[in-house]
Protein backbone atom coordinates (compact mmCIF):
# COMPACT_ATOMS: atom_id res chain seq x y z
CA UNK A 1 0.00 0.00 0.00
CA UNK A 2 3.13 2.00 1.14
CA UNK A 3 4.86 2.06 -1.75
CA UNK A 4 1.57 2.31 -4.30
CA UNK A 5 0.85 5.37 -1.91
CA UNK A 6 4.76 6.77 -2.97
CA UNK A 7 4.23 6.13 -6.72
CA UNK A 8 1.41 7.72 -7.10
CA UNK A 9 3.01 10.92 -5.60
CA UNK A 10 5.97 10.53 -8.01
CA UNK A 11 3.48 10.19 -11.32
CA UNK A 12 1.72 13.51 -9.82
CA UNK A 13 4.99 15.34 -8.91
CA UNK A 14 5.78 14.86 -12.56
CA UNK A 15 3.12 15.43 -13.70
CA UNK A 16 2.91 18.91 -12.39
CA UNK A 17 6.73 19.47 -13.00
CA UNK A 18 6.20 19.35 -16.48
CA UNK A 19 2.43 20.91 -16.85
CA UNK A 20 4.61 23.92 -15.91
CA UNK A 21 7.39 24.00 -17.96
CA UNK A 22 6.79 24.73 -21.95
CA UNK A 23 6.56 22.42 -24.59
CA UNK A 24 9.20 21.96 -27.10
CA UNK A 25 7.00 23.77 -30.18
CA UNK A 26 6.23 26.85 -28.02
CA UNK A 27 9.80 27.39 -27.30
CA UNK A 28 10.42 30.61 -29.04
CA UNK A 29 13.70 29.51 -30.81
CA UNK A 30 12.14 26.38 -32.01
CA UNK A 31 10.10 27.13 -34.86
CA UNK A 32 7.52 25.06 -36.33
CA UNK A 33 8.91 25.10 -40.04
CA UNK A 34 6.57 22.00 -41.17
CA UNK A 35 4.08 19.81 -39.75
CA UNK A 36 1.93 16.67 -41.02
CA UNK A 37 0.81 13.21 -40.38
CA UNK A 38 4.55 12.34 -40.03
CA UNK A 39 6.65 15.13 -38.51
CA UNK A 40 6.79 17.85 -36.78
CA UNK A 41 9.87 20.05 -38.18
CA UNK A 42 11.57 22.51 -35.49
CA UNK A 43 14.09 24.87 -37.20
CA UNK A 44 15.87 25.69 -34.04
CA UNK A 45 18.40 28.48 -34.07
CA UNK A 46 19.77 30.13 -30.94
CA UNK A 47 22.15 33.61 -31.46
CA UNK A 48 25.62 33.62 -29.71
CA UNK A 49 25.08 34.60 -26.11
CA UNK A 50 21.63 33.37 -26.29
CA UNK A 51 19.66 30.74 -24.09
CA UNK A 52 16.22 29.03 -24.35
CA UNK A 53 13.74 29.02 -22.24
CA UNK A 54 13.52 25.54 -20.09
CA UNK A 55 11.37 23.02 -22.33
CA UNK A 56 10.04 19.46 -22.54
CA UNK A 57 10.99 17.13 -25.17
CA UNK A 58 8.57 13.66 -24.64
CA UNK A 59 7.66 13.00 -28.53
CA UNK A 60 10.02 11.15 -30.24
CA UNK A 61 12.55 12.98 -32.11
CA UNK A 62 15.95 12.48 -34.58
CA UNK A 63 17.74 15.55 -34.24
CA UNK A 64 19.95 17.18 -37.33
CA UNK A 65 22.80 19.77 -36.38
CA UNK A 66 23.86 21.83 -39.09
CA UNK A 67 26.30 23.90 -37.80
CA UNK A 68 29.66 23.10 -35.38
CA UNK A 69 28.74 25.43 -32.25
CA UNK A 70 29.75 25.48 -29.16
CA UNK A 71 27.16 24.80 -26.25
CA UNK A 72 25.91 24.55 -22.83
CA UNK A 73 22.67 23.02 -21.51
CA UNK A 74 21.15 22.80 -18.46
CA UNK A 75 18.77 19.67 -16.95
CA UNK A 76 15.90 20.62 -15.17
CA UNK A 77 17.52 19.44 -11.56
CA UNK A 78 21.10 18.92 -12.96
CA UNK A 79 24.25 20.83 -12.95
CA UNK A 80 24.63 22.76 -16.16
CA UNK A 81 27.11 20.81 -19.26
CA UNK A 82 29.34 22.01 -21.87
CA UNK A 83 29.62 20.37 -25.22
CA UNK A 84 30.20 21.29 -29.23
CA UNK A 85 27.81 20.21 -31.71
CA UNK A 86 29.60 18.69 -34.64
CA UNK A 87 28.13 19.80 -37.91
CA UNK A 88 26.22 16.60 -39.47
CA UNK A 89 26.25 14.53 -36.44
CA UNK A 90 22.79 12.96 -35.82
CA UNK A 91 21.07 10.81 -32.96
CA UNK A 92 17.77 9.45 -31.79
CA UNK A 93 15.83 10.07 -28.72
CA UNK A 94 12.94 8.40 -27.86
CA UNK A 95 12.20 9.73 -24.54
CA UNK A 96 11.41 5.64 -23.08
CA UNK A 97 12.90 6.35 -19.70
CA UNK A 98 10.18 10.02 -19.47
CA UNK A 99 10.43 13.32 -20.38
CA UNK A 100 13.66 15.47 -20.97
CA UNK A 101 13.34 19.42 -19.42
CA UNK A 102 16.34 21.47 -19.98
CA UNK A 103 17.61 24.81 -21.84
CA UNK A 104 20.32 25.33 -23.74
CA UNK A 105 22.31 28.37 -24.53
CA UNK A 106 25.08 29.44 -27.08
CA UNK A 107 28.78 29.59 -25.93
CA UNK A 108 30.05 30.39 -29.55
CA UNK A 109 30.27 33.22 -32.17
CA UNK A 110 28.13 31.63 -34.35
CA UNK A 111 24.61 31.02 -35.07
CA UNK A 112 23.73 27.17 -33.64
CA UNK A 113 21.34 25.62 -35.85
CA UNK A 114 19.73 22.42 -35.01
CA UNK A 115 16.78 20.05 -36.88
CA UNK A 116 14.54 18.55 -34.47
CA UNK A 117 12.18 16.32 -36.18
CA UNK A 118 9.52 15.32 -34.14
CA UNK A 119 8.50 11.83 -35.08
CA UNK A 120 4.21 12.01 -35.11
CA UNK A 121 3.32 8.82 -36.79
CA UNK A 122 2.14 5.74 -34.38
CA UNK A 123 0.80 3.70 -37.17
CA UNK A 124 4.40 2.41 -38.44
CA UNK A 125 5.17 0.12 -41.58
CA UNK A 126 8.15 -1.61 -43.04
CA UNK A 127 10.54 -0.26 -45.72
CA UNK A 128 11.48 -3.41 -48.28
CA UNK A 129 15.25 -3.94 -47.94
CA UNK A 130 15.56 -3.81 -51.74
CA UNK A 131 15.09 0.07 -52.29
CA UNK A 132 17.95 1.20 -54.55
CA UNK A 133 19.14 4.04 -53.43
CA UNK A 134 23.45 4.76 -54.16
CA UNK A 135 24.20 5.59 -50.52
CA UNK A 136 24.39 3.49 -47.46
CA UNK A 137 22.01 2.89 -44.06
CA UNK A 138 22.88 5.38 -41.80
CA UNK A 139 20.71 4.74 -39.11
CA UNK A 140 17.09 2.60 -38.82
CA UNK A 141 14.71 2.28 -35.85
CA UNK A 142 10.98 1.40 -36.05
CA UNK A 143 10.00 4.83 -37.10
CA UNK A 144 12.58 6.18 -40.16
CA UNK A 145 15.60 5.06 -41.92
CA UNK A 146 18.22 7.70 -42.66
CA UNK A 147 20.71 7.96 -45.57
CA UNK A 148 24.08 10.35 -45.47
CA UNK A 149 25.19 11.06 -48.83
CA UNK A 150 27.96 13.28 -50.72
CA UNK A 151 27.46 14.82 -54.09
CA UNK A 152 30.33 15.74 -55.77
CA UNK A 153 30.66 18.88 -57.95
CA UNK A 154 28.64 18.38 -61.15
CA UNK A 155 27.08 15.22 -59.63
CA UNK A 156 23.57 13.66 -60.18
CA UNK A 157 21.75 11.29 -59.25
CA UNK A 158 17.47 9.85 -59.44
CA UNK A 159 15.93 8.91 -56.47
CA UNK A 160 13.78 5.46 -57.59
CA UNK A 161 9.95 5.69 -56.73
CA UNK A 162 9.38 4.89 -53.29
CA UNK A 163 5.96 4.03 -51.77
CA UNK A 164 7.13 6.33 -48.70
CA UNK A 165 7.76 9.60 -48.12
CA UNK A 166 11.07 11.48 -47.36
CA UNK A 167 12.90 14.75 -46.12
CA UNK A 168 16.05 15.69 -47.77
CA UNK A 169 18.45 17.62 -45.60
CA UNK A 170 20.95 19.88 -47.37
CA UNK A 171 23.98 20.00 -44.51
CA UNK A 172 26.34 21.69 -46.00
CA UNK A 173 28.39 22.25 -49.31
CA UNK A 174 26.96 23.66 -52.82
CA UNK A 175 23.25 24.11 -53.58
CA UNK A 176 21.44 21.22 -54.31
CA UNK A 177 18.91 21.36 -57.46
CA UNK A 178 15.78 19.23 -57.19
CA UNK A 179 13.99 18.48 -60.49
CA UNK A 180 10.84 16.65 -60.27
CA UNK A 181 10.47 14.99 -63.83
CA UNK A 182 7.03 14.07 -63.68
CA UNK A 183 5.99 17.88 -62.51
CA UNK A 184 8.91 20.21 -64.14
CA UNK A 185 9.41 22.08 -60.64
CA UNK A 186 12.69 23.07 -60.38
CA UNK A 187 13.88 23.54 -56.28
CA UNK A 188 17.13 25.04 -55.06
CA UNK A 189 18.49 23.69 -51.69
CA UNK A 190 21.33 26.00 -49.54
CA UNK A 191 23.15 24.28 -47.36
CA UNK A 192 20.69 24.48 -43.64
CA UNK A 193 17.67 23.69 -46.00
CA UNK A 194 14.67 21.28 -46.25
CA UNK A 195 12.69 19.99 -48.61
CA UNK A 196 9.88 17.53 -48.35
CA UNK A 197 9.32 14.28 -50.85
CA UNK A 198 5.86 12.62 -51.45
CA UNK A 199 5.71 8.76 -51.91
CA UNK A 200 6.37 8.19 -55.26
CA UNK A 201 7.35 11.09 -56.72
CA UNK A 202 10.24 10.89 -59.03
CA UNK A 203 12.90 13.30 -57.79
CA UNK A 204 16.38 13.82 -59.35
CA UNK A 205 19.22 15.93 -57.40
CA UNK A 206 21.70 17.65 -58.75
CA UNK A 207 25.21 19.43 -57.69
CA UNK A 208 25.92 21.84 -60.14
CA UNK A 209 28.82 24.22 -57.74
CA UNK A 210 32.40 23.97 -57.77
CA UNK A 211 32.31 21.70 -54.43
CA UNK A 212 31.15 18.57 -52.72
CA UNK A 213 28.04 18.50 -50.79
CA UNK A 214 26.71 17.08 -47.67
CA UNK A 215 23.03 15.75 -47.31
CA UNK A 216 20.42 13.78 -45.39
CA UNK A 217 17.95 11.48 -46.74
CA UNK A 218 15.20 10.68 -44.38
CA UNK A 219 12.94 7.76 -45.24
CA UNK A 220 9.50 7.67 -42.64
CA UNK A 221 7.24 4.73 -41.59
Amino acid sequence: MKSKVVHSFVVLFLSISIAGQVPVREEPRHKVALQNHYIRLLDVRIQPGDTSLFHVHQIPSFFIPLSTTAIGSEVKGQAPRQSRFPLDSTWYNGFENGPLIHRVWNNDTNVLHVIDLELLATKNSTLPNNIQLPFKIDFENEKLRVYKFQLQAGQIIALPLIMTPMLLISVAGADLELKDSARKNLVYLKAGSFQWLDPQQRVEISNHGSVSTHSILILFK
